[in-house]
């Protein structure tokens, strides 16, 4: 039972999260409170009992299992090249990335600079983007790993290099 209150934990973190951001609209606020609610009930655990917290947050948690599968799709396949429509709206993103951090919205920046990862993986400025918002909230292990990627994908990019210091 100790996992399942630190799996309804980090859900109800997660869901408290996207509550915070301010980008749903009235009714999807709601329903995540009564989300909340009924997890808070159901598994007798509130965000105030962070002896439950693990480690990463749940989207870090997930980033970092999509992540592994699709390093595992491109290795068994032909890498594929973004349109340029894929490529324009990664740059968008990645603004929206920039914007979240400086109002240290880092957990949103985390969020745009992966989608705009899932676009254009090619890009080693959003790994290492991703790298400062993982640094931000304290996810060390993650920013390394953003900042090896970033390495992989342009070894001459000296801003990962010093990033990962």
């Amino acid at each position: 039972m100790a996992d399942q209150k630190r799996l309804a934990f980090s859900i109800i973190q997660f869901l408290h999260t996207q509550l915070q951001n301010g980008t749903m609209s009235p009714d999807a606020q709601e329903s995540l409170e009564v989300a909340i609610q009924c997890l808070e009930t159901a598994f007798g655990v509130s965000l105030e009992d962070q002896s439950l917290a693990v480690s990463q947050t749940l989207p870090e948690i997930f980033e970092a299992v999509a992540g592994k599968e699709l390093e595992h799709s491109r290795t068994n396949s032909e890498p594929v090249t973004p349109s340029e429509d894929d490529v324009a709206e990664a740059e968008r993103l990645k603004t929206e990335g920039n914007d979240q951090m400086k109002a240290e919205n880092f957990e949103a920046a985390v969020s745009f600079y992966g989608k705009a990862i899932e676009l254009n993986p090619a890009n080693a400025v959003y790994f290492c983007n991703r790298a400062a918002a993982y640094s931000k909230l304290g996810n060390y292990a993650g920013a390394v790993r953003d900042c090896e990627r970033a390495i992989g994908i342009d070894p001459s990019y000296s801003k990962a290099y010093g990033r990962m210091g």
